[in-house]
């Protein structure tokens, strides 16, 4: 089998200490890596991101300067970058339960504790380039399977992204090729993403009306009503250019309801909750009939 070549891969590393930076930096370029940019800010990040998104981000979680998992996620979600599909490795030597939940819930591919060995990190980089764990798209979570084995939903679709890290690493794709793939996959995710939107739009209606019904407006029904908000102002921000615009005028209107339910101070009557529901089954349709 053909082995892995490093010297056309685009690696950032980040790391706040400047000798742990130099010494993960020497192991790398030990490895064969060259195109290896270096930082220790998530501001540096944000700025190699604007420029163009590099083939493989090694960072430790732990930055002072912002967010990382924050980041990642809206990586994840195309707001940063140009290819939601890299690949990350996060780095910290404090792996708390609530830490690492954070970090898989972003869209972190590994996280690695430090200190490790040349043959931890080469393990999650080659892991990344042989056998990568599919894509899934939640209404609130797109990134790598997080899961394994039987814990795996079946509910939830796989999807097999662009591994520009492997293309590069065995020279099988040029830049344009690369672009175009990433194109596609962002298509089909947008596409997911917005299946995924309209079914909670449903989900949240349902126990949002059936708590108003019952004159029912409590801490939970507020929570799923500002929920709702969210999740309506993101489907309209993702039908744009695509065979779904239909569904804007609706949202739309959903949202004008939602607002105005959130802001009185009385329970909403009769007309607003057939609006919720009317509103919802409108917007099913017409994702439906797209």
């Amino acid at each position: 089998m053909k082995k892995a070549q490093f010297d056309d891969v685009d690696l950032m590393l980040v790391d706040p200490a400047q000798g742990t930076r130099d010494s993960i930096r020497n192991i790398l370029h030990n490895q064969g890596f060259r195109n290896l940019g270096t930082g220790a800010r998530l501001k540096e990040i944000h700025q190699r991101f604007d420029d163009a998104t590099p083939d493989l981000l090694i960072s430790d979680i732990d930055l002072e300067d912002g967010d990382f998992c924050s980041f990642v996620a809206s990586v994840r979600q195309s707001n940063v970058g140009d290819n939601p599909f890299i690949p990350v490795v996060g780095l910290t030597s404090n792996p708390t339960p609530d830490l690492v939940k954070v970090a898989v819930n972003s869209g972190v591919d590994h996280l690695l504790v430090k200190p490790f060995s040349t043959g931890q990190l080469m393990d999650r980089i080659n892991a990344l380039i042989e056998a990568r764990n599919p894509f899934i798209v939640t209404y609130d979570y797109i990134g790598p399977e997080r899961r394994t084995g039987d814990q795996r939903s079946s509910e939830i679709p796989h999807m097999d992204v662009p591994n520009i890290l492997r293309a590069k690493a065995f020279g099988q794709m040029g830049d344009l090729d690369a672009e175009k793939a990433i194109k596609t996959a962002q298509t089909k995710i947008n596409s997911r993403k917005l299946d995924r939107n309209v079914f909670q739009i449903g989900f949240l209606v349902g126990h949002i009306t059936t708590s108003l019904e019952k004159g029912i407006v409590d801490n939970t029904t507020s929570a799923f009503l500002l929920q709702l908000l969210n999740v309506i102002e993101e489907t309209e921000q993702r039908v744009g250019g695509t065979q779904y615009t239909a569904i804007s005028k609706d949202c739309e209107s959903l949202a004008n309801v939602t607002k105005s339910i959130r802001a009185s101070k009385e329970s909403p009557g009769f007309d607003e909750i057939v609006q919720l529901k009317l509103l919802s089954q409108g917007i099913q349709k017409c994702f439906d009939e797209a």
